[in-house]
C-alpha cells in the first residue's frame, strides 16, 4: 500500500496547523474546540489518517465522526478515544459544540505505555477497540475536565522543577479515570457476540485491509466462509446499507486520500486502487460523489491552500 504523506497527518503536521493551542515539547497537544475554531480548521473536513493517539471530551453540543468508516454521533460528557492510522471524515457538528481535543505523539503515547505496563489490565485494552465513545456520568466529566485543566496549568508553568514529569503523571491519571469509567461500563459483561455480529465486525476489519483492491462482495464472503447474498442481508440488517454501499464509500474515501497527494497523478491513482484504466475509475468516482476526479483534486487543493 503507498503510503499517504498528506493526509497522513503526522502528529508535527497537526501541531503545525492546529491553533489555538496548549503544547508540550511538541509530544502533547491540547485545544480547545469550540464552533469558531473548527469552522477555521480544515483538516477534519476531509478524509484522513492521524499518525497520533487522540482523545475527544466532548462538553456540549453534538459532533458527528466517521471513524474508519463507521458513524459515531457524540454528545456532551463523552469521550472518544482514537487510534494512530485510524481512518477520520465527515466530522460534522452542531453550533454550540464545545469540547477538548488532546493529541500524543507516538513517543509520548510509547512512554506512558512503558510507564503504564504494570497496572494496565488486558482486557482493558480490548475494550478500548470495542467501545471507543465512553459516556461519563457528570462526576467523572467533572474530573476530566479538573484535569484537563490542570495538565493546561501546568504546561504554562514553564519554571516549575518538576513540570515534566507532573503533566506526564496527570495525563496518565485522566487515561486511567476513562479506562476505569469504560471497566465500570462494560468491564463485568461477558463479551459475546452473536454470529452475525462477528461477520459484520470482521467484514468491516477485512475493509479495511483490503479496499484499496478489492471492490467486489464476492471477495469478502468468501474470506467470511457466507454467500454473497447472506453477507449483503447481514450488512444492510446491521448497518442500514448494503456491503457493496460500504464498499463503495470505503473506495471513495480512499481515492480521496490519494487525490490529495500532489505526488500522484490521476492514473497512478486508478492503479493503485486497482482499478484496470483511469476511466473507469473516473466513472466509478463521479457516479459516487457526482464530480470527477480531477475536479475533486483541484477544488480541495486550493481550498487547503488558501487555508495555509
Amino acid at each position: 500500500m503507498v503510503k499517504d504523506t498528506v493526509f497522513n497527518l503526522s502528529f508535527q503536521d497537526y501541531f503545525e496547523r492546529m491553533m489555538p493551542q496548549v503544547s508540550f515539547q511538541e509530544q502533547l497537544v491540547v485545544v480547545d474546540l469550540d464552533d469558531s475554531v473548527t469552522k477555521e480548521d480544515k483538516v477534519g473536513r476531509y478524509p484522513m489518517r492521524l499518525e497520533a493517539s487522540s482523545l475527544v471530551v466532548v462538553l456540549s453540543g453534538e459532533m458527528s465522526i466517521e471513524v474508519d468508516y463507521l458513524p459515531y454521533t457524540l454528545k456532551p460528557h463523552t469521550v472518544m478515544q482514537l487510534l494512530a492510522d485510524n481512518i477520520i471524515g465527515n466530522v460534522v457538528h452542531t453550533s454550540d459544540f464545545s469540547a477538548y481535543l488532546i493529541l500524543f505523539s507516538p513517543e509520548l503515547k510509547q512512554e506512558i505505555m512503558s510507564l503504564t505496563s504494570g497496572i494496565r489490565f488486558p482486557k482493558a485494552g480490548n475494550l478500548k477497540r470495542l467501545y471507543p465513545e465512553q459516556m461519563l456520568t457528570d462526576d467523572e466529566c467533572g474530573i476530566a475536565v479538573n484535569r484537563i485543566e490542570r495538565i493546561k496549568q501546568y504546561i504554562a508553568d514553564t519554571t516549575h522543577l518538576y513540570r515534566s514529569t507532573i503533566i506526564k503523571n496527570k495525563v496518565i491519571n485522566l487515561l486511567l479515570d476513562i479506562t476505569n469509567s469504560r471497566w465500570k461500563t462494560y468491564g463485568e459483561r461477558e463479551v459475546s457476540f452473536s454470529r452475525n455480529e462477528i461477520i459484520r465486525q470482521r467484514f468491516h476489519e477485512l475493509l479495511l485491509e483490503n479496499c484499496r483492491k478489492r471492490r467486489d462482495v464476492g471477495f469478502y464472503a468468501q474470506e467470511l466462509c457466507v454467500t454473497p447474498d447472506y453477507l449483503s442481508k447481514i450488512i444492510r440488517e446491521c448497518d442500514g446499507q448494503s456491503a457493496l454501499k460500504w464498499i463503495s464509500n470505503a473506495v471513495v474515501t480512499e481515492a480521496k486520500l490519494l487525490l490529495r497527494r500532489p505526488d500522484m497523478n490521476i492514473n497512478q491513482i486508478a492503479i493503485e486502487l486497482n482499478f484496470p484504466d483511469q476511466s473507469t475509475f473516473g466513472k466509478f468516482f463521479k457516479r459516487n460523489t457526482g464530480v470527477a476526479p480531477a475536479r475533486y483534486r483541484a477544488d480541495t487543493l486550493r481550498k487547503e491552500a488558501g487555508y495555509r
